[in-house]
């Protein structure tokens, strides 16, 4: 009997493992992309646009695996295909290059041939040094649909600082001021996805996408051993970075950063995976790993601020209307589940005894 118990766990653990490689590869429209044949038909089939909800590293390691497999730098997802080494040719336009602003001048060059249009440009002005990216005219292969479309472009955003960064003798990071993109102002229920990435304002809504550095930063100076790139070394430093973030926020109490985003009120299980920089799927993962589940520190959460709200004197119906119930009657049963009491009892003896639930 403990062989066979021993043995399924094993089976079970492999097979966790197993799907937690098929769910790296990620996901394009509305299907999973679990194996490589799912990738060859992306090579083979008609063109087809990347899901907007991956994580960064998913975004990037999809990516990564794309351009492999179709042998087309933009991943079938333009019109006109940027054959394997691409990106080399591009970082060797850059040797030579004095300064971040001529870096940038040549980027845009370079990138706006390959793709037969203007469709990069550099603005140098007295407050700012802006790479712009409009994508208003590009010749997608297919139609992506709103939101794959702004993820894609919110991806080649982040290419497009990593690729500076890797070109410049120091991180230009700390002089990155904002960032644009044309993600909606509005957009209910969705994370922040790959936005996620940025340490710094971003501005949705605008009519194209922007890396607005401090003008001061046009005269650092190019590293001196600077040597040709490829595509994937790109992705690569991207990954890196992205996955870096994520193990510093398990250092610091991986449980602890979820709890952190349910007190700010956001309880959109999509949206805190997004704010992490992971995937829902790896969220839930993490917060098994740490014998937890998204559902069990939400209500924790929502038990403490219903406590909270309730001993500032906040009315019942208020409470209920902020931690995002539906009625008065379902925050009541929830409140009386949390604390075996309802609200109004709770009230009652709060003013009896003030310090009987709090927290």
């Amino acid at each position: 009997m403990i062989t066979f118990a021993s043995s399924l766990l094993k089976i079970i653990a492999v097979t966790c493992i197993l799907q937690h490689h098929l769910m790296m590869v990620g996901e394009w429209t509305q299907v999973e992309v679990k194996t490589q044949r799912a990738l060859r038909s992306q090579r083979d089939g008609p063109p087809k646009a990347i899901a907007p909800d991956l994580s960064i590293v998913d975004h990037f390691l999809l990516l990564q695996q794309l351009s492999l497999e179709t042998q087309d730098e933009t991943c079938r997802l333009s019109q006109r295909p940027l054959a394997p080494g691409s990106t080399s040719f591009v970082s060797e336009t850059l040797i030579g290059a004095t300064d971040l602003e001529d870096v940038m001048q040549r980027v845009a060059r370079a990138y706006n041939m390959l793709h037969g249009g203007t469709y990069n440009r550099v603005e140098s002005r007295p407050d700012r040094l802006v790479f712009r990216l409009n994508d208003a005219a590009f010749p997608f292969a297919c139609d992506p649909g709103d939101r794959s479309r702004i993820a894609i472009m919110e991806g080649v955003t982040i290419c497009v600082h990593a690729m500076l960064s890797m070109v410049m003798a120091d991180d230009i990071t700390p002089w990155l001021r904002v960032v644009h993109t044309r993600r909606p102002t509005v957009d209910a229920g969705r994370g922040e996805g790959l936005l996620a990435y940025w340490r710094v304002p971003v501005r949705r809504g605008s009519n194209a996408y922007l890396l607005e550095y401090s003008p001061r930063a046009a005269s650092l100076p190019v590293r001196r051993d600077l040597a040709p790139f490829t595509t994937h070394d790109v992705y690569a430093r991207i990954i890196a970075s992205a996955g870096g973030r994520s193990q510093a926020a398990a250092g610091a109490g991986f449980l602890s950063q979820v709890r952190r985003i349910l007190v700010e009120g956001d309880c959109c299980q999509t949206s805190v995976s997004g704010k992490l920089g992971l995937s829902v799927a790896t969220l839930r993962r993490r917060l098994r790993q740490n014998n937890s589940d998204f559902r069990t520190l939400r209500s924790e959460v929502l038990a403490d601020r219903a406590v909270h709200l309730l001993a500032e004197g906040w009315p019942v119906s208020d409470v209920a209307d902020a931690l995002g119930f539906s009625d008065t009657r379902s925050f009541s049963r929830a409140f009386k589940s949390w604390h075996s009491l309802t609200p109004a009892t709770y009230r009652q003896m709060q003013k009896r005894e003030p310090q009987t639930l709090a927290l």
